[in-house]
Formats: C-alpha cells, sequence, structure tokens
C-alpha cells in the first residue's frame, strides 16, 4: 500500500487553518494556545517520550486514533516554543491527513518505522511540508501577524530586507511563542520580507 497525499497549495492550507482557528479558537487572542486546543478541542494527550528525537529522528508524532500526541521528551521540558510548534505539526496531520493517519496504525513512537514501508520519500515530503505550513498558520495566523507589525511600525512592510525588520523581530518571536525560523518564514511567505535564496 503506498500513501499519497493530496497536493495543496500554501495559500489553501493558510485557508483551512484559519477555518481551524474559527472553529475552535475565534477569540484569537496571542500567543494561539494550542496545547490546550489540542487537549481541550480534540482530547488529546500529550505525553514527553524520552530520546525520541535521537531514536527516531522526530520532535513528536500522532497516533492514529487521534488519542495521543508523543513529544520528545527534551524538546517538551527545554523547549516551549519548539513544542508548541510540535503540537501544531501534528494537529495539522489531523486536519489535514486524517484519513490517511487512520491507515498507517501508528500507536506508539516505536511505530514511526512503519512509515517507510507505506509511504514514498516525495509523499512524505509533502505530508510533512502540510503540517509544517499549517502549524506556522495556525500559530502565526496573517491578520494577526499583519496588525503586530502594523503596530510597532505604523505600515505594513512589503519585500523588506530582513536586517530592517531586526528590531522588531525578536518582539514578535516573543507575541507569538514561536522559533526565529518559524517567524522568518512566515514574514517571508507574507511578502513582508525578501526571501534570501
Amino acid at each position: 500500500m503506498s500513501i499519497v497525499p493530496q497536493r495543496l497549495s500554501y495559500e489553501k492550507i493558510g485557508e483551512i487553518a484559519y477555518s481551524f482557528l474559527s472553529s475552535y479558537y475565534p477569540s484569537l487572542s496571542l500567543p494561539i494556545p494550542i496545547e490546550e486546543i489540542a487537549e481541550s478541542k480534540f482530547n488529546i494527550e500529550i505525553i514527553p517520550v524520552m530520546t525520541m528525537k535521537e531514536e527516531y529522528d522526530a520532535d513528536g508524532c500522532l497516533t492514529s486514533d487521534f488519542s495521543t500526541i508523543f513529544v520528545d521528551y527534551h524538546v517538551y521540558t527545554k523547549q516551549e516554543n519548539r513544542t508548541r510548534f510540535t503540537i501544531a505539526h501534528e494537529i495539522g496531520h489531523l486536519v489535514l491527513h486524517k484519513e490517511l493517519f487512520e491507515t498507517l496504525k501508528i500507536q506508539t513512537a516505536n511505530d514511526l518505522y512503519k512509515l517507510s514501508d507505506k509511504i514514498s520519500n516525495e509523499n512524505y515530503g509533502w505530508l510533512e511540508y502540510q503540517a509544517y505550513t499549517f502549524a506556522g498558520h495556525v500559530l502565526v495566523p496573517k491578520n494577526l501577524l499583519l496588525s503586530e507589525i502594523k503596530k510597532r511600525l505604523g505600515r505594513i512592510p512589503e519585500h523588506e530586507n530582513p536586517e530592517n525588520m531586526f528590531h522588531v523581530f525578536q518582539d514578535l518571536i516573543d507575541v507569538f511563542k514561536v522559533s526565529g525560523e518559524v517567524m522568518l518564514r512566515r514574514l517571508t511567505k507574507e511578502g513582508l520580507v525578501k526571501s534570501n535564496s
């Protein structure tokens, strides 16, 4: 059996993420309480797992019955922003890939090994890209990002040099509680700063 995910655009995933927030967290106060949403709206238990990152090269994984998200213990206890992104990423799989995940029969972190038998590297890349994109949109919603930038700059920048945004960059990271990498990706994808690539 080979798993082939639907190809969704960045913009389409943004629409799905906006709909997700409208349904499960319409107040949109920051930072988005993704762990609370997972636990209270989806009845998902977050369980730290020792050495998950070292053994499986994964920060987290979602069980196929959608009852549990396993998160690497070190990430969970030491890296709050990364934990938040990991949880949002796994919820992205639930929202975007529910039917596919049900077929994977993942019950423990050990079951991550099963993925290589069921999915090609290309299709796995698509699954991960879509979940990463969903997580970025959920934790840094476009309208809130624009609002927070306008509060600080008095304007909405367009294809700005990243260096010119440096003085507000750390502030945005603190407000949204995401990593610098996630924030830079969101700023770039929304056309607010120039891409370095």
